[in-house]
């Protein structure tokens, strides 16, 4: 069976490391900002709970921006909500480097399709039309 694993950017919010004797517990936020069409600035926070087993003795801080690599897990609580966590196999406070391993799809190799530079032309333009940059 293979495991998915996911990759999550943020910074600490929130360390727990009382709540059971194995693991450490903290929040990930993720700080995206935009502009609305109005030209508003805006700010959406996104929190991620995250484990890591406590005999990697990891040193976190509140307040650290960090970079966590690992299996998606979930449990209902007590409430009956579900909870959602990344069991955190890979911390790190440089980015993590993607890898690419997962090239099939549906037991089919999935080949590169590269687009000329002329479509990446055209496309940019025509994106800049549907925002409203240019005019047509």
């Amino acid at each position: 069976m293979n495991t998915d694993y996911i990759k999550y950017h943020g910074t600490i919010t929130n360390i727990r490391d009382n709540v059971d004797k194995n693991y450490i517990w903290f929040d990930i936020c993720q700080n995206q900002t935009y502009k609305e069409s109005n030209g508003t600035d805006r700010t959406n926070l996104s929190f991620f709970s995250a484990r890591i087993n406590k005999n990697t003795k990891p040193n976190l801080k509140i307040k650290d921006e960090i970079y966590v690599e690992g299996i998606p897990k979930g449990y209902v609580d007590k409430n009956g909500f579900r909870q959602n966590y990344i069991h955190v196999e890979n911390l790190s406070k440089k980015e993590i480097q993607p890898t690419y391993n997962n090239e099939y799809w549906n037991d089919k190799k999935i080949e590169p399709n590269y687009v000329s530079k002329e479509v990446q032309k055209e496309f940019e333009r025509k994106l800049k039309i549907l925002r409203g940059d240019i005019n047509e």
